[in-house]
């Protein structure tokens, strides 16, 4: 234990209220002859064997199968992990991501447009393919979009903004 824990007040506290206490007790030494007791009955050997016995699934046909159909499918999933990343790494969006951190503002409001208008079309589809679609919310994140685009075009147009003023007085 770390000699900072050792030396704090709660610790010390404790260790003298309740821990030194405990160690020198009866009811510490009579728990541990009704544990060694415990650990000597048939039960007790009896539920320890039963939980230290290899499973019996392990050689079942059907759990074999299945391990054998998730190792090919592991197998596809990390070739397609690698052949993705190969030509990930290549690309121009990759190189552009990366080099996110030394954009504009106005390029990274640009960004955040496309990402929620990526959003709204996905949250669209599976709307209506689910039917479950509000459209409230669709429209909001298209209006939130039109906002960023106008503001992205003109930021000397926002700044001159009320709500602008109010955020930046905060």
């Amino acid at each position: 234990m770390p000699l900072f824990i050792k030396n704090s007040v709660i610790y010390k506290f404790f260790d003298k209220i309740l821990i030194k206490p405990y160690n020198n007790s009866l009811l510490k030494r009579n728990l541990e002859k009704i544990l060694n007791c415990l650990k000597q009955s048939f039960i007790y050997k009896c539920v320890e064997n039963y939980l230290n016995k290899n499973p019996y699934f392990l050689n079942s046909l059907v759990y074999r199968f299945i391990r054998k159909v998730v190792k090919i499918i592991d197998k596809i999933a990390d070739f397609l992990h690698k052949a993705i990343k190969k030509w990930l790494l290549g690309s121009k969006s990759f190189f552009e991501l990366r080099s996110i951190k030394y954009f504009t503002k106005e390029k990274k409001i640009l960004l955040l447009i496309v990402l929620l208008g990526a959003f709204n079309i996905a949250y669209s589809f599976t709307g209506i393919i689910f039917d479950t679609i509000n459209l409230y919310v669709s429209y909001g994140i298209l209006a939130l979009t039109l906002i960023l685009f106008v503001f992205s075009k003109s930021t000397n147009c926002f700044k001159q903004s009320f709500i602008y003023k109010i955020f930046k007085s905060w």
